[in-house]
């Protein structure tokens, strides 16, 4: 007789303790904090796209807070408790070390920084040296060496890889370290005493401390004058002349960041992600491309998303 209840038995058993157990364990929460900085209208297109990008991935119901001078991180931690808070995506340096001193075993996910620090998950705005080398190969191919300089703090993590891909590509990069303002521009000027012509190009990288205020006017007039290719991760260096910029798709770069966050809310002991932007739009100064007498056939034209000069510059 029992033998014969015994399944039925079972069954009934478990489904009763699945279903209290089930009852009695804490939902999981899928609620995003998004830290991002009070700015001017000129920066602010960067953090709207990102926020957009990240609010377009569905499945985690999204909370922006908008950090200012007056945001402490008893604010943000009451808005944690409160809002029942899974992670964060800090967007900038200022919600970045908001989000540091909240000493939270909370996953936080870092965007929007020109210099992302070493043990940070997230995306420099950094672009991938592959598109940067690739995309030079098109816009303007027989180059052989590129003078780069750069600072740890910007490029000192990446500069294995941008050896090693650059070699892919056949070319040479000339590195030049810097400490500080001071020493970039002696850099600089041993650059320009130094390059030589037509199959050599100039990088500039994404940096707080070089003075590109300064030195771009004279590295332009030089470049114009011996025909080098000047590029750079600036879109606004692309209008000034250099030849050509690569810049962040900050829509898809925010949902990107939201893969990158969901790895930690999977596995809490996952290691630091730290990507380069791979998801990048390109700039192009058409007429400094005429003055190097790089002509661009209409597919190639077709991919480039900004051309300067506009009509309205």
């Amino acid at each position: 007789m029992f033998q014969r209840f015994y399944p039925v038995l079972l069954l009934v058993w478990l489904t009763v303790f699945f279903f209290t157990a089930a009852l009695g364990a804490p939902e999981k929460s899928n609620k995003i904090t998004i830290l991002f900085p009070d700015v001017s209208e000129v920066h602010g297109h960067l953090f709207q796209g990102l926020i957009e990008g990240i609010q377009s991935v569905p499945g985690y119901e999204f909370n922006v807070f908008r950090v200012d001078e007056a945001t402490t991180r008893n604010d943000i931690l009451a808005h944690i408790h409160e809002k029942n808070i899974a992670g964060i995506i800090a967007l900038g340096q200022t919600s970045y070390k908001l989000a540091e001193s909240l000493n939270s075993t909370l996953p936080v996910v870092a965007g929007g920084m020109v210099v992302t620090p070493p043990g940070v998950s997230g995306i420099s705005l950094t672009a991938d040296p592959e598109a940067f080398f690739r995309n030079l190969q098109i816009l303007s191919p027989g180059i052989v060496r590129v003078h780069l300089v750069y600072t740890d703090t910007s490029l000192g993590w990446l500069m294995d890889r941008i050896t090693g891909t650059s070699e892919k590509y056949g070319i040479k990069v000339q590195s030049y370290r810097a400490e500080n303002a001071r020493e970039a521009i002696g850099l600089y000027k041993t650059v320009y005493e130094t390059i030589q012509g037509d199959r050599e190009a100039v990088w500039l990288p994404l940096d707080n401390v070089v003075p590109y205020n300064i030195l771009l006017p004279g590295l332009l007039q030089m470049a114009w004058e011996k025909n080098v290719t000047v590029f750079s991760n600036n879109i606004q260096h692309a209008r000034q002349g250099v030849l050509f910029a690569l810049y962040p798709d900050h829509y898809k770069q925010g949902r990107r960041l939201v893969s990158i966050l969901a790895q930690h809310l999977d596995n809490q002991s996952a290691g630091d992600i730290l990507l380069t932007s791979v998801d990048v739009k390109v700039a192009v100064n058409i007429r400094t491309a005429g003055h190097l007498n790089q002509k661009y056939s209409r597919p190639i034209l077709e991919k480039i998303d900004q051309i300067y000069p506009a009509y309205n510059d």
